[in-house]
């Protein structure tokens, strides 16, 4: 292993034009109807019970930690948990929008089943509305317990961002080195207009504090080494050695070594790869790019590099929001006139004003501006791109209908200037009947 074989890693996985596709994966707050706290771990009605009934429809157990089953698999899907509890399918790579979003009500009718049978309210919010720390029961997972004694020594909120927060992130191939550069820097320039009209998490502990989403107030203080936008991501001149070279200064988490996980926190990945640990055990141990993909999977940027680009800056929502997210990339980001028309558009974007509108999308929303102008007519703007790539894709479903179809609730979102977070506001009289929220059906 060295740096060639990390940067050979993105290359490898380039694809053809005709086999591109888009993974959705989305996250949901499960909750106790009679007392609205989350649903535990263990019980008669908990999360096992939920996995218990999945493995009636079919799933399969996936990842075992002491004896509980805490994923499942089920033709290319996966349902996994995250640390606080939060249900996340990471759905099949699909070809179009219309699958994925066929795919993701069959997913939800399927845990309405059991929702509805055990007296459960399930939400999709960015960030959980009503629970304290104290409230969450954590998933006995042994990479999270590292985690869990890391986040409080690199920022304040890490542990929220690990209990307390839900999203929906959007997946996408690459044909070429070049492709991964303008469909990485693309998105990072403009993701923070996409959070804006995503932003769906205006509570926190049974208030509202200001922000509209407090999901990413929470991703502000979580860990500066792998979190945020960082300045060469917006680089026109971005390559992926770049991005190996920032990855490889991140700190490692963990190395699964003979069946035990080791600690590896006080270590970058460079210096596990260059064996310069002074640690034996890490020192000695042979690197696979297994260990680097678990290391690419650790770093949280708005957008990132896996064998694929992830964009991952939206909070969670309903089912049309689900759809909306993917869709409204692939027309951008699958549309190669499209993404050349915002490669050369954004190009003189400076990095202190992308990162100032960064700052303030949470708590603005909508009505943040940048370069001095509101956001909204740039926000129906990439909506009407979004949807010209979409239209060109020409993908129909039973009635005929292309893509765009999934456009829908974003136009209506930007032209009314209401997020979903300005809707929740309006619809709990600004949180004084915050509990309004679980009345809501899911989708």
């Amino acid at each position: 292993m060295d740096k060639n074989n990390l940067i050979n890693f993105f290359l490898d996985n380039t694809k053809n034009t005709d086999n591109l596709g888009v993974g959705t994966e989305h996250e949901k707050f499960i909750f106790l109807s009679k007392d609205k706290k989350r649903i535990p771990f263990k019980g008669d009605v908990s999360i096992n019970s939920l996995f218990q009934f999945l493995l009636t429809k079919g799933w399969l157990p996936g990842e075992i930690s002491d004896e509980n089953i805490i994923s499942l698999s089920r033709d290319g899907a996966n349902i996994t948990l995250e640390p606080g509890g939060q249900v996340e399918l990471s759905g099949k790579i699909q070809k179009n929008i219309h699958e994925t979003c066929a795919e993701t009500t069959a997913h939800l009718e399927e845990l309405n089943i059991f929702i509805k049978d055990n007296n459960l309210c399930m939400i999709g919010l960015g960030f959980d509305p009503i629970s304290s720390m104290e409230d969450i029961h954590w998933i006995p997972k042994k990479r999270y317990n590292i985690m869990k004694s890391y986040m409080p020594q690199v920022g304040s909120r890490g542990l929220d961002m690990m209990s307390r927060t839900c999203t929906v992130q959007a997946n996408f191939d690459y044909t070429s080195e070049s492709d991964l550069v303008k469909k990485f820097v693309v998105s990072n320039r403009i993701q923070s207009f996409v959070i804006a009209i995503f932003c769906n998490s205006p509570f926190r502990e049974m208030k509202h504090n200001g922000y509209l989403s407090n999901r990413v107030l929470t991703w502000s203080d979580t860990d500066i080494d792998r979190c945020g936008i960082k300045e060469i991501f917006i680089n026109k001149n971005f390559s992926i050695e770049e991005y190996v070279d920032f990855a490889l200064d991140v700190p490692n988490y963990f190395l699964e070594i003979d069946n035990n996980y080791v600690d590896t926190t006080k270590y970058s990945f460079n210096q596990i790869l260059k064996r310069q640990t002074n640690n034996k055990l890490i020192d000695n141990h042979d690197l696979s790019l297994d260990n680097w993909v678990n290391h690419l999977s650790t770093i949280f940027t708005e957008v990132r590099l896996k064998s694929y680009l992830e964009v991952r800056g939206a909070d969670a929502g309903k089912w049309d929001m689900i759809c909306a997210l993917p869709a409204f990339w692939t027309g951008l980001l699958y549309d190669e006139e499209n993404l050349n028309i915002l490669w050369n558009e954004t190009h003189k974007w400076s990095y202190s004003e992308i990162m100032d509108l960064y700052k303030n999308v949470g708590k603005e929303g909508l009505k943040s501006k940048f370069q001095g102008e509101s956001i909204y007519d740039y926000c129906q703007y990439l909506l009407k791109l979004s949807s010209k790539g979409l239209e060109r894709r020409a993908f129909l479903n039973r009635k005929n209908r292309d893509e765009q179809i999934h456009l829908e609730t974003l136009k209506k979102i930007v032209s009314s200037q209401k997020t979903p977070a300005d809707i929740l506001l309006e619809e709990t009289d600004s949180g004084n009947n915050i509990l309004a929220l679980f009345d809501k059906p899911y989708y």
